[in-house]
């Protein structure tokens, strides 16, 4: 397997910065009763807090540097109605997948580091999906009075998520920077055992 030293990986994500932010995470926004129902659909991944990502989980191999080393495409949906203002767990009602088919890793170039950089995404959007899901049992009554705050609560999670990943993004240089890859990883399994009451599985 083609390996290439630290120096020559980090220029190389850097050259690809602007791709990796325009490209790098999209969240899909999806609240059709048809689409969430489709819970076994072998294209995705769900969170899992023991299952971490593969390279099986990529639907698209890449080799010798023909794009980024790796791209996860994520999605959260979710499925409210008026009727759930008597909802006390939304926890079901609120999904956070990877979609296979969109996602890509390039199976040539330090394949460990793209993997644990996208779990790293995987778990941060888990964090607010959680938050999500918490804003929904505290505000379950206002639902009653029009689904529009079920939007404004999702938005606010994930702007909440994108600038997040930014901030992890520019700390760790994509994951690369060992010590603070270290204290991202462990602050970030504290706010989801914090969480843990919002966790769907």
């Amino acid at each position: 397997m083609e390996t290439i030293s630290k120096q020559d990986y980090t220029k190389k994500l850097n050259l690809k910065t602007i791709f990796g932010l325009v490209f790098g995470l999209t969240i899909s926004i999806l609240s059709s009763s048809f689409t969430f129902g489709q819970t076994s659909n072998d294209n995705y991944i769900f969170w899992s807090s023991t299952r971490k990502l593969t390279v099986d989980d990529f639907g698209i191999k890449t080799k010798n540097g023909e794009t980024n080393p790796s791209f996860a495409q994520f999605s959260v949906d979710y499925q409210v109605n008026g009727f759930d203002f008597m909802t006390k767990n939304f926890n079901k009602k609120v999904r956070n997948y990877l979609i296979k088919s969109a996602s890509w890793i390039d199976t040539t170039t330090n394949i460990s580091v793209s993997l644990r950089y996208q779990q790293t995404l995987f778990d941060i959007c888990e964090i607010y999906t959680r938050q999500f899901r918490k804003s929904l049992n505290e505000n379950r009554k206002k639902i009653a009075n029009g689904l529009q705050i079920v939007e404004e609560m999702n938005q606010k999670a994930m702007t909440d998520f994108s600038n997040r990943r930014v901030l992890y993004d520019r700390e760790t240089n994509f994951g690369t920077i060992q010590d603070k890859q270290i204290e991202w990883e462990l602050q970030i399994q504290k706010e989801l055992y914090d969480l843990k009451e919002f966790a769907s599985e």
